[in-house]
This record gives C-alpha cells, sequence and structure tokens, in this order.
C-alpha cells in the first residue's frame, strides 16, 4: 500500500468518524458504503467510535457537573426539586435498571452512547458500569443496523 493510498484511507476514515458523531448510526451506515465500506468494517468502525464516545461522555459529564460551580449548583437544584417531585420517567428507569439503560443505548434511532450516557449519569449510576452497560447496548444497536443494512442490500442487489 502506497503512501497516498494509506493517506486516502485515513481521510476517509476520519469523515466517516465525522458523518458518525453528526449523524449517528442512521447517517454513517449509508455514508461508509458510498465511501466502499463493507458492512463488517462500518460496524467495526461505529462501535469503536461509540466506546471512545461513551468513555468521553461519562467522564465529561462528571467532570463538568462536579467541577463547574455554575453546573454544580444547577445538578443540586435538580436534585432537590426531583425529590419533591419525582418524574415517572425517571421512576421507570430505575425500577428497569441496567435493562432500562441498555435498551436506551440500543435503540436503533434514538438511542446510543449519547443518551445511554446522558440517562446512566443521571440516575447516579456508577461510570464503570454505566460504561459497560451502553457499550453492550451500542453494540446491539449495531448489529441491528448492520442486519437491516445486510437485508437492504440483500433486496436492491436482488434483480
Amino acid at each position: 500500500m502506497s503512501f497516498k493510498e494509506i493517506i486516502a484511507l485515513a481521510l476517509k476514515i476520519l469523515s466517516f468518524i465525522g458523518v458518525q458523531y453528526l449523524f449517528g448510526k442512521k447517517g454513517s451506515y449509508p455514508y461508509g458504503l458510498l465511501l466502499k465500506f463493507n458492512l463488517v468494517e462500518i460496524t467495526i468502525l461505529v462501535i469503536i467510535c461509540d466506546i471512545l464516545q461513551t468513555l468521553f461522555l461519562l467522564y465529561l459529564l462528571d467532570l463538568s457537573f462536579n467541577n463547574i460551580k455554575f453546573l454544580k449548583k444547577f445538578k443540586e437544584k435538580l436534585r432537590s426539586s426531583e425529590e419533591k417531585k419525582k418524574s415517572k420517567f425517571r421512576e421507570k428507569l430505575m425500577k428497569w435498571g441496567d435493562w432500562g439503560l441498555f435498551f436506551i443505548a440500543a435503540l436503533p434511532y434514538a438511542g446510543g452512547a449519547i443518551s445511554g450516557s446522558i440517562v446512566a449519569f443521571s440516575i447516579g449510576m456508577k461510570k464503570r458500569k454505566a460504561f459497560l452497560i451502553i457499550v453492550a447496548g451500542c453494540i446491539l444497536g449495531a448489529l441491528i443496523f448492520y442486519l437491516s443494512f445486510s437485508g437492504i442490500l440483500m433486496i436492491v442487489n436482488v434483480k
């Protein structure tokens, strides 16, 4: 592989990562196909992006809400108002626990690393446990997309 081909591949991967972070799986799978990646390569890249994004978000949320004075006050205010009036959604999440977070992270069109990280932080889950559950959900979500796109490609290629 020549230097020029390596640079071209690196640029393709970087553009794919940009699309993944901007539009999620629903944008990165069609874009990956346009870049001539196969579905396995796309799925692996999506899972790697979700792992990195989950790590970043879990630590960023914890760092920002615990160290920035304005956000710390906001967090305390939210917690005190929530104690007075528990939200139905939060109660359901607490009832479903780990499985609720897993399914939120696995949702094909509305879930993922961002939603899972925010929910895990809001219910006060430990970062390590939340990371494992969110990544497992993201893997399931990526597999759902993989199967969906492989079915679509089979239909389109049948003549």
